[in-house]
């Protein structure tokens, strides 16, 4: 097992991007300073031999140019849709940046998808690393000072990644990684073959804007279960209204219980590998990548298309601020946010 720090190039403001990469026998994953983000994994095929699982672009400009799909980010403060953009917080309304449609996504425009964090080892554990950023207080209109700490480690055959934030005021968070997974390779086209079990009895309903209606809608008897595991495509293009709406799955399944637990397999068919997520977040952001059209090249000179990836997006409820009858998103002085998502592979049965 290893960690191994070095440059990698620089942001279009000049401030110089570190990458880190981790390796053990089963996983190398490689994270960069730039929104710490997951930039590649190997993970090894039914044959043994190291693929790629996550999209990705060549250089730190090129995430830039193409940051509206979060390629591999770790986003906040506040992952997600917030409708209006704006809420209220103890009696006062904050108002965010509308960057779609009238409303807040993934924190508007300075998130932490798009800032540099700080990289260093993790002294106590061999294949981990530890990235460390500040918002402050009014960026996006967002309150507080609030201090991200974000650690990937490797941990046998499981990416393991944990968030720790802390605000000096009451504000909001919602933190999710946002990768594209493609077990197949990142460069290996649609991901409409995988084979996805994700064991949620409901999801949010949402508006023509992908705001929550605040209704949640059993699972059960529609294109939305994947309690049976069911490629993506089977009934992705069914002409229910949520997938007219989102133009495909984009939409926010809720976990059964409480603590770091099992959420869902996704299995690549062509390399045979499955990844198991498990999450201590309250739901999952099913997006089977509707909107992905880069304006650049991407990473090993490949070129993707709409649906070529699939995010498994850990996280609470989006608009939560908005609904009281959703999980509490609220962040106070006294507490520490604390969160943890794990990726595990394995090779499937079949």
């Amino acid at each position: 097992m290893s960690v191994t720090i070095s440059d990698f190039g620089h942001a279009t403001d000049g401030t110089p991007v570190r990458l880190a990469i981790l390796k053990n026998d089963r996983l190398e994953a490689h994270i960069i300073g730039y929104g710490a983000i997951l930039h590649r994994l190997y993970v090894k095929d039914k044959n043994g031999s190291p693929v790629d699982v996550v999209l990705g672009y060549p250089t730190v400009p090129d995430y830039e140019l193409n940051a509206g799909d979060a390629m591999g980010s770790v986003v906040g403060r506040f992952a997600n849709r917030i409708g209006g953009a704006a809420f209220y917080l103890y009696e006062q309304e904050y108002h965010v940046t509308a960057n779609e449609k009238g409303n807040c996504l993934h924190s508007g425009l300075h998130g932490f998808a798009r800032t540099v964090f700080a990289m260093e080892p993790v002294e106590d554990e061999e294949a981990a690393v530890r990235l460390t950023a500040e918002s402050p207080d009014g960026t996006d209109g967002f309150p507080g000072n609030v201090q991200l700490e974000v650690q990937y480690s490797l941990a046998g055959s499981a990416l393991v990644i944990r968030y720790y934030a802390t605000s000096n005021a009451p504000t909001v968070i919602n933190i999710t990684n946002h990768s594209y997974f493609n077990l197949n390779g990142h460069a290996s086209g649609s991901v409409l073959g995988h084979r996805l079990t994700l064991e949620s009895p409901e999801y949010l309903e949402t508006d023509d804007a992908s705001i929550p209606t605040g209704a949640r809608i059993p699972v059960a008897g529609t294109p939305m279960d994947f309690n049976e595991e069911k490629t993506l495509g089977r009934d992705i293009s069914a002409g229910y209204p949520a997938l007219i709406q989102g133009k495909g799955y984009d939409h926010c399944y809720l976990l059964p219980d409480t603590g770091l637990r099992h959420a869902a397999w996704l299995v690549g068919p062509e390399t045979g590998i499955r990844m198991e997520t498990l999450t201590t977040q309250p739901a999952v952001q099913l997006y089977t990548a509707n909107y992905l059209a880069p304006v650049t090249a991407c990473k090993d000179d490949a070129r993707y298309a709409q649906r070529d990836g699939v995010c498994l997006e850990t996280q609470n409820f989006p608009d939560s601020p908005n609904h009281p009858d959703f999980p509490d998103c609220t962040l106070l002085p006294d507490q520490t946010y604390d969160e943890t998502t794990v990726y595990k592979f394995d090779i499937a049965a079949d």
